[in-house]
């Protein structure tokens, strides 16, 4: 077998084989034999027809089996000795074909990419240090309040800009009467999202009453036709020990603690994510090698497939639209997932040289975690092991290189 390389470009490896002529002629020679043993020909009992009556009659397929069995042995054989690791299926590609000559093929392997990981060690990188103040925290009550907020009936008042409305009405756009009139629906009348004017024309108006209010939406003409059937108004229980009662806790001091613990947890994963992207960022800018681009074009696939489901998700989906804008977004997309497929062997091969496992011990402290107790959850996170030991593997790695990692803090508002 004749090897020559003739075109190497990042982790593709492109080859032209040469198979000699005796070794083809031999090869077939074992696919005919191989044939006779099964060949049904009229005349003959199964398995003993004459090899010139099975050579003429299965002639076709002996090519398609000999060419098939010298590219899948010789493929086998160059990428042992050459230490090759496919990513994906060699693409093979035959040449001339005669059963009496060399036969020829083209191999397209592409492999693993060849690179030590540089530079991860005493990497560069700022920790933003968030302060939670008192107003924070107060925010935090203010939401707590608000989600225990109740309507409650005004009594006989005129509306007022802080009340809401239980009203009944129908609508007209442009003279045509909307079909199904609206009942009992509840009118914030402080909402910026009313149209023009709708509000104001509510104001002053008392239960029992009914009013025409004009205004435009989406530049047509609209009328509604309002009756007022109650004046509601917000009641918001005071933040005080009782409060923090009802939450679980034993009075506010503790609740606000809690709530400061909580913010706290939140920074510092915010900050933890923030300097994980410093040193990826940091890693990518270091270690510039070529990967394969089988793939980049996978990732660049899965890439597109989420910017399509978030546009279905979001209702704003043009399925013709969506397949025009493909070329587009495949160069759009392709240095993203180049660097996406660079990170993931860079902290692989980094993961391996710091000796980096999970345990299934680990695995299950993960799941006892998230299930809290709950067995049916438990039950169900054991199908995703795998995935749970990429995480806390992932983890792990992090946390060394940010053992590693020169840091400066950094003070933030």
């Amino acid at each position: 077998m004749k090897i020559d390389f003739f075109e190497k470009k990042g982790c593709s490896v492109e080859i032209k084989v040469e198979i000699p002529s005796e070794e083809v002629k031999s090869e077939m020679e074992s696919v005919f034999t191989d044939i006779r043993k099964n060949a049904a020909i009229d005349g003959f009992r199964k398995g003993h027809a004459p090899m010139e009556f099975v050579k003429r009659e299965f002639a076709r397929t002996a090519v398609e089996k000999t060419i098939h069995n010298l590219m899948t042995s010789s493929t086998e054989k160059i990428i042992k000795e050459k230490n090759l690791h496919p990513v994906i299926t060699p693409i093979v590609e035959p040449l001339d074909f005669a059963d009496d000559k060399p036969f020829s093929f083209k191999l397209k392997i592409e492999s693993v990419p060849e690179f030590e990981p540089k530079d991860y060690k005493k990497i560069k990188i700022t920790k933003k240090v968030k302060k939670i103040t008192d107003k924070e925290i107060d925010s935090v009550l203010k939401n707590l309040q608000d989600r225990q907020t109740t309507l409650v009936d005004a009594g006989d008042v005129a509306a007022e800009q802080h009340h809401f409305l239980v009203a009944d009405y129908e609508s007209t756009v442009d003279g045509k009467k909307m079909e199904r009139p609206a009942e009992n629906q509840i009118i914030d009348l402080s909402h910026e999202s009313l149209p023009s004017g709708f509000a104001t024309g509510l104001i002053g108006m008392k239960i029992g009453e009914s009013k025409t209010i004009e205004t435009k939406i989406s530049q047509k003409s609209t009328k509604f036709d309002v009756k007022v059937k109650a004046i509601k108004k917000k009641v918001s229980p005071k933040v005080d020990d009782e409060f923090a009662k009802d939450l679980g806790h034993e009075n506010i001091s503790q609740l606000r603690e809690k709530i400061k613990a909580e913010l706290e947890k939140a920074e510092d994963e915010k900050s933890r994510q923030d300097m994980e992207g410093q040193i990826v960022e940091s890693l990518l800018a270091n270690n510039n090698f070529a990967v394969p681009e089988s793939l980049v074009d996978e990732e660049i696939n899965h890439m597109i497939e989420r910017t399509k489901q978030y546009l279905v998700s979001n209702r704003n989906f043009n399925e013709e639209e969506f397949k025009k804008s493909i070329p587009a977004m495949k160069d759009k997309y392709r240095v993203d997932a180049g660097k996406t497929v660079r990170i993931s062997y860079l902290l692989s091969k980094i993961a391996k040289s710091e000796n980096i496992t999970v345990t299934d011990g680990e695995i299950d402290g993960k799941i006892a975690e998230i299930s809290a107790g709950d067995k049916k959850v438990a039950e169900n996170y054991q199908k995703y092991r795998e995935y749970l030991s990429l995480q806390i593997k992932e983890k792990k790695l992090f946390d060394i290189l940010l053992s590693y990692a020169k840091i400066k803090e950094e003070q933030v508002e």
